[in-house]
C-alpha cells in the first residue's frame, strides 16, 4: 500500500512491467510444453520472444536500441576464415552480406539510418583470423578480448561528421573504404538487388535469391517482388553491456541450439536482430539515397537459421 508521500508509477513505468509479466508468462507456458523431445525448438521460441520483447522495451525507455552487435559478415568480405569458419550451413544458407562503400551517399543514409537509433558499433571478425574452438566458443569470439583467435575481432564503427553525414569507418584503428556486413538477402523481382553499387542478393552459400521470400515470410509488408535491405546482426555476449546504465539493462545474450544442425560448441549461436533500413520502392532493383529510412526499423528477431517464433513454436509440435 502507498503511503501519502510516496508517488505512483508512470504509466510507461506500468507498461514496462505488464510487459515483462507478459514475456514470464509466456515463457513458463512455453517452458511447460517444451518436456519431451520438443524442447529444444520451443526453448528457441521462447528465447526469441524473450530476445524482442528485451530489444523493444529498451527502445520503449531510451529511445534507442542496445549496441555492439555482432556482424556475421568478415569486415573484408572473404567467404573463408574469421566468421566464417564458425557459421553452421543453416546460418550460412539463410543469411548473406552487403559491401558497402564508405564514400557514398546510399552507404551515408544507410549508416545514418542506423545511427539515428543508437547502432553504429559491429562486433567484427575478419579473414585472416583463425578461432581455435579448444580455448574459445564462436559466441565469443567477436569479442576483441576473447582468447584462441590468432587476428582478435575489432568494432566496425561508424563515426559521422559536423553534417550529421558518414565521415569515416573504422576498424581496428584504421579507416575502411569498403566493408561487409551481415544481411537477410534480398532477390527482388529477379533482381541483382544493389546499394551503393554492392549487391545483397546472395546468401553466403547458395544460389542467388530472384525473388524477396525470406523477408516476405518474415513479414508480409515487405513485398515478394521487391528489394529490401536489412541488416542481420546477432545478440551477442556485448550487446547486454552496453545497457548497463540503463534502467532496464539487459542482463545476458540467449543462445540458440538446434542438435547437430547449430551446435553453440561449433557453430556461431545467437539470435538475430533483423533491422530493416531500405525499401526499393520505384522496383528498379537499386536502392537510391530516398530510400532509405530516416530511422532503422526492427523487423523481427530470429534464430541463427533465420527461423521466427512461429517455425520454431510449429517445429516443436511437430514431434509430438
Amino acid at each position: 500500500m502507498l503511503q501519502n508521500n510516496q508517488k505512483g508509477f508512470t504509466l510507461l513505468e506500468l507498461l514496462v512491467v505488464i510487459t515483462l509479466l507478459a514475456t514470464l508468462s509466456v515463457g513458463a507456458l512455453v517452458a511447460y510444453e517444451g518436456i519431451g523431445e520438443n524442447a529444444t525448438s520451443v526453448a528457441a521460441a521462447n528465447n526469441i520472444k524473450v530476445a524482442d520483447s528485451s530489444i523493444r522495451t529498451f527502445r520503449a525507455i531510451e529511445n534507442v536500441y542496445p549496441n555492439q552487435w555482432d556482424n556475421l559478415a568478415n569486415v573484408d568480405g572473404l567467404s573463408v576464415g574469421g566468421a566464417q569458419d564458425v557459421l553452421a550451413d543453416a546460418t550460412l544458407g539463410f543469411f548473406g552480406q552487403w559491401t558497402a562503400t564508405t564514400a557514398n551517399n546510399v552507404t551515408s543514409a544507410v549508416a545514418s539510418s542506423l545511427n539515428a537509433v543508437g547502432v553504429n558499433e559491429f562486433q567484427t571478425l575478419r579473414g585472416a583470423a583463425t578461432i581455435n574452438l579448444a580455448q574459445v566458443s564462436p559466441n565469443e569470439a567477436f569479442n576483441e578480448s576473447a582468447p584462441g583467435v590468432s587476428v582478435p575481432a575489432d568494432e566496425l564503427e561508424f563515426e559521422f561528421g559536423p553534417t550529421g553525414a558518414l565521415s569515416v569507418v573504422n576498424y581496428a584503428n584504421a579507416t575502411q573504404a569498403t566493408w561487409s556486413i551481415s544481411v537477410v538477402p534480398s532477390g527482388g523481382n529477379n533482381q541483382a538487388c544493389t546499394a551503393g553499387g554492392g549487391a545483397f542478393n546472395a546468401p553466403f552459400q547458395g544460389a542467388a535469391l530472384t525473388d524477396n521470400s525470406p523477408l516476405n515470410r518474415i513479414n508480409d509488408n515487405l513485398d515478394n517482388d521487391e528489394c529490401n535491405l536489412v541488416i542481420a546482426v546477432g545478440f551477442g555476449k556485448d550487446v547486454p553491456g552496453t545497457t548497463l546504465d540503463s534502467r532496464v539493462a539487459i542482463s545476458t545474450a540467449p543462445t540458440y541450439t538446434n542438435g547437430i544442425t547449430v551446435n553453440p560448441s561449433t557453430h556461431y549461436a545467437r539470435f538475430m536482430a533483423l533491422f530493416h533500413v531500405a525499401s526499393d520502392e520505384d522496383g528498379n532493383g537499386t536502392i537510391a539515397t530516398g530510400e532509405v529510412f530516416p530511422r532503422a526499423r526492427l523487423l523481427a528477431v530470429v534464430d541463427t537459421e533465420g527461423r521466427t517464433i512461429d517455425e520454431s513454436i510449429a517445429g516443436a509440435f511437430r514431434t509430438n
